[in-house]
């Protein structure tokens, strides 16, 4: 039994820059300045799910979840 993940897509938007591709504030001391390339996503907007790995459904080859 295939469970599709929430959004299908197995991609989520970044956590830390909330989508917009840059940083919002200054990192690590000034490493990652603002307006600089998101430090998380490196300016892709986006993350793979946690949820299902990036294969976009739960159960499937990419996931670690066990049943």
């Amino acid at each position: 039994m295939v469970l599709l993940c929430a959004n299908h897509s197995g991609a989520v938007a970044c956590s830390q820059c909330k989508g917009s591709g840059v940083n919002s504030e200054d990192h690590f001391n000034g490493r990652f300045k603002v307006g600089g390339m998101c430090w998380l996503c490196r300016g892709k907007r986006e993350m793979l799910c946690g949820s299902c790995n990036g294969a976009g459904f739960l159960g499937g080859l990419m996931s670690t979840i066990d049943d």
